[in-house]
């Protein structure tokens, strides 16, 4: 999907109730077998330095980054960067 195809709005900044500043991070490295390594990171001071950290660690693997989020039923996931190769 292309750029043209985003939905873009402003917003109000006040609609947001509460900010994690310390949020926690996943690196799934993937090689071309299709297995996996995942990686939890805690105390990044922000998503570059993680995007760092992976690229620095990827040897040749595919990196996707993700952030951790709690909600009522546990833990879930949101993809910042990159695609599983499993689709």
């Amino acid at each position: 999907m292309g750029a043209e195809n985003y939905k873009v709005t402003l917003v109000d900044p006040r609609y947001v109730s509460t900010e994690d500043l310390t949020p926690v991070y996943r690196v799934d490295f993937w090689n071309e077998n299709g297995d996996s390594s995942e990686h939890r990171i805690e105390n990044a001071t922000c998503v570059d330095d993680v995007l760092e950290w992976a690229e620095a660690n990827r040897n040749g693997r595919q990196a996707v980054i993700w952030v951790e989020y709690s909600y009522e039923g546990g833990t879930g996931m949101c993809r910042l960067h990159g695609a599983e190769p499993t689709g």
